[in-house]
């Protein structure tokens, strides 16, 4: 385990998004068009995520503030005081634990900071690693959205998983 930094996008972010966004071990499962990604919609990302209140974006970063991935709070619903997670790890990061530090982070911002009721993400049934990384995080499975998300034309079934309030002191022990 590193020890990592959720901090602001920096521009300078841009180019290593763009491998990350391009690289076949990330897009293969995701649900959008690797084909449309270029540098300007990385840089048009990273300008949004400093004044976007319902789309919170980080860099996952290591202490010598080098860009490892981006953590999202999507879609958030002060009303329900609920909000959609995202993770994605730079591949040459993969496998090392980096995701579960910034799960847990992402928890503690969700939890303590804005005050969310609960966290939540759908993932498509076909991507194992992602499956097996949710369940390792204790992430509880909510169910199954049969033909949820369109992709090239075929239906695709997600899985939905959260992580509540009440249930994040418990979390953070099993978790550890």
């Amino acid at each position: 385990m590193q020890n990592i930094i959720l901090r602001t996008l920096k521009m300078e972010d841009a180019e290593l998004m763009l491998q990350c966004m391009l690289d076949p071990k990330v897009y293969s499962k995701m649900r959008y068009n690797h084909r449309e990604i270029d540098l300007d919609k990385c840089i048009s990302f990273i300008e949004n995520s400093w004044t976007d209140q319902r789309n919170l974006h980080w860099a996952i970063s290591n202490e010598k503030s080098e860009y490892l991935g981006t953590v999202s709070l999507k879609n958030i619903d002060k009303d329900n005081e609920t909000a959609e997670l995202g993770i994605v790890v730079h591949p040459m990061y993969m496998g090392k634990g980096i995701a579960s530090e910034a799960l847990q982070e992402i928890a503690e911002k969700a939890f303590n900071e804005l005050g969310l009721n609960k966290i939540y993400l759908y993932v498509r049934c076909d991507n194992e690693r992602a499956i097996a990384f949710y369940k390792k995080n204790q992430m509880e499975l909510e169910g199954c959205a049969k033909d949820h998300i369109l992709i090239h034309k075929e239906y695709k079934d997600v899985l939905w998983f959260a992580l509540r309030k009440s249930n994040y002191d418990q979390w953070k022990k099993l978790v550890k």
